[in-house]
């Protein structure tokens, strides 16, 4: 499978439903706070490594933007309110979307902020370097997100 399929694999894990559209969001507004990293990431144990840029938006209220993108094209766009979320793709025809909490079968809905806090889910393993670098796993599936200052 080429690496752009593990994504696509990937994001077909996340439940949820497809019909629910959040409304659009203006990074540029008031309140929201921006964070960049060089990321690497690997959907599952044995797949090939995707290096790209990870940002992770947050807002006051509790909403989070997080996008990974590779040369500028985005690959994964997840997006967390106060009463719902959003996972999308470019290589899937629909997103997934649910209502209350974000599901923590991906990297995408753990991360808070950069350095990420310990994440929530008991799923997930952070590890955080001395030199600001953090990595983000899941054991049992082999998915790892890597971030480096």
């Amino acid at each position: 499978m080429k690496p752009l399929g593990w994504l696509a694999l990937a994001a077909a894990c996340v439940t949820g439903c497809a019909s629910r559209q959040l409304p659009p969001t203006d990074l540029t507004a008031p309140g929201w706070t921006q964070q960049h990293v060089e990321a690497v990431w690997r959907p599952r144990e044995g797949a090939p490594e995707l290096v790209g840029e990870l940002l992770v938006a947050t807002h006051p209220d509790g909403s989070r933007w997080v996008q990974f993108s590779k040369q500028g094209l985005p690959l994964v766009l997840a997006r967390t309110t106060p009463s719902g979320w959003t996972l999308q793709s470019p290589l899937r025809s629909r997103g997934l979307a649910g209502r209350g909490p974000a599901p923590d079968r991906g990297p995408w809905f753990q991360l808070d902020h950069l350095p990420p806090s310990p994440p929530a889910s008991n799923r997930w393993r952070l590890t955080l370097q001395a030199d600001g670098s953090w990595r983000l796993a899941h054991p049992r599936r082999g998915e790892v997100l890597e971030g480096f200052p």
